[in-house]
C-alpha cells in the first residue's frame, strides 16, 4: 500500500483503468502498456506498484469485487423484499452496461485460465460473495423466513450460479430474457424452502 495519498490515488486510477480495459476486451487483449497509456502513467511507476501482471489482474477482480458488494450490501438481503429488489438491480445494471455481464463473472473464466494463483483469487472472490449471501438466508432461516432443514451454504451457491449463468446466457443473446428466467427460478428455488407462515 503507498505510503502517501498522491500514490494511493495513484494506484487506484491505474486498477481502474486497467478494470475498464479488461472488462471491454478481455484480459488477453489488455497489455500492461495498454492500462499505462489508459491511466496515463509511465512504465516505471506501473511497474513500481505492479511488480507483475498477473499482481495487477489480481487488484483488477478485487476491484471489481468490491463494486459488486458494494451493490449487494445496498440491499437487505434476509429479506424476500430485499432479495427481490437485489435481483431487480442485477437486471438493471445488466441492461445499463450493455449486456457486458458480471463484473466478477466476466474476469472468473480468463483469470482461472492465466495461473493457479488467480484461479485461487476467482475461488476466493466467489467465496466471499457466496459466504455473504449464505449469512443473509441463515439469518432468515433462525427467523423463521425460511424452513429449519433449509441449508444457507447451498442455497447461496445455488442462487450465485443461477445468477452467473443468467448473466452469461443473457450477455451472448444480447437479451435480457435469459437473465430474468434465471433470476425467476432462483428465487423460486428460494421460496420452494420458506416456512408455511414465512414473513413475506
Amino acid at each position: 500500500m503507498p505510503k502517501t495519498s498522491r500514490g494511493r490515488e495513484r494506484k487506484q486510477a491505474i486498477i481502474e483503468a486497467a478494470a475498464a480495459l479488461v472488462y471491454a476486451r478481455g484480459v488477453r487483449a489488455t497489455s500492461m502498456d495498454d492500462v499505462g497509456r489508459a491511466a496515463g502513467v509511465g512504465k516505471g511507476q506501473l511497474y513500481h506498484y505492479f511488480s507483475t501482471r498477473e499482481d495487477l489482474l489480481g487488484a483488477v477482480l478485487e476491484h471489481q469485487l468490491d463494486q459488486v458488494m458494494g451493490e449487494y450490501e445496498r440491499f437487505r438481503t434476509d429479506t424476500w423484499k430485499g432479495l427481490r429488489r437485489w435481483f431487480d438491480a442485477l437486471l438493471e445494471g445488466q441492461r445499463s452496461r450493455g449486456f457486458g455481464g458480471c463484473p466478477v463473472g466476466s474476469l472468473a473464466a480468463e483469470l482461472s485460465a492465466e495461473s493457479d494463483e488467480l484461479r485461487a483469487c476467482v475461488a476466493k472472490a466467489f467465496d466471499r460473495w457466496e459466504s455473504s449471501l449464505a449469512a443473509s438466508l441463515a439469518r432468515m432461516r433462525t427467523r423463521g423466513a425460511l424452513s429449519r432443514s433449509a441449508r444457507p451454504r447451498e442455497l447461496a451457491q445455488i442462487t450465485l450460479a443461477a445468477i452467473q449463468g443468467g448473466f452469461l446466457l443473457s450477455s451472448a443473446a444480447a437479451d435480457i430474457r435469459p437473465m430474468q428466467r434465471a433470476l425467476a427460478a432462483a428465487y423460486a428455488r428460494l421460496r420452494d424452502v420458506r416456512r408455511a407462515k414465512a414473513d413475506g
